[in-house]
């Protein structure tokens, strides 16, 4: 079995569209994830915290986020760090 290493951009490793906004967005909603996880919130606290629909937050946790606006992503992490504990 032959293996090769890729780049740190698995996007552009599968020439996918927009690879580069594609690995931030990805980086975003793992974050966005591990917020959510260390704090410990609720699906409906994350919601009011961030501001959004439960299918939006559904959906990128389920890794449908290229059509997500990276503005909107980096202001939902943001919603939720400044949150305190």
């Amino acid at each position: 079995m032959h293996v090769e290493k890729g780049a740190s951009n698995v996007y552009a490793d599968l020439d996918t569209p927009d690879a580069d906004a594609m690995q931030r967005k990805a980086m975003l909603v793992v974050r966005i994830s591990d917020v959510i996880s260390t704090k410990a919130l609720g699906l409906a606290q994350a919601l009011a915290l961030m501001g959004i629909e439960a299918f939006c937050l559904e959906a990128w946790l389920k890794g449908h986020f290229r059509d997500a606006d990276e503005t909107v992503l980096h202001a939902c992490l943001h919603h939720l760090e400044i949150q305190r504990d």
